[in-house]
């Protein structure tokens, strides 16, 4: 009868306040463990759309400068690109700077790089 007991005594306990304090801690792992492994996944994907989102933009944009000013050097025109990607994408400026001289590279023209002094 004293084995019973303890049974019952285990029963109830994991039956109410075990089982509400043992969901709850796995709650809590489960939140631990996909803040650290599955946001950090999702992050890295979300930048990789946002990337390629603002390449086609600065690809469409300097396009559209290239056959507007047809005889003109990329030099001219890449300031004007540069603010039209920013006005679009909400980007800073070193983010679209990069972005269309990378357009201008992709379509075949080379870029100098500044002189270190």
């Amino acid at each position: 009868m004293f084995e019973a007991s303890i049974f019952n005594s285990i029963g109830d306990f994991l039956s109410d306040k075990g089982l509400e304090a043992l969901g709850a801690l796995l709650m809590i792992y489960l939140g631990i463990f996909v803040k650290r492994e599955i946001m950090p996944l999702l992050q890295i994907r979300r930048n990789r759309e946002v990337a390629e989102y603002i390449l086609v933009i600065a690809d469409d944009v300097t396009d559209y400068f290239r056959l507007k000013f047809p005889s003109a050097h990329w030099s001219v025109w890449l300031d004007r690109a540069v603010d039209r990607i920013i006005e679009v994408t909400g980007v800073g400026r070193d983010v679209a700077d990069r972005a269309a001289k990378a357009a201008v590279v992709r379509r075949g023209e080379a870029i100098s790089r500044p002189e270190m002094k």
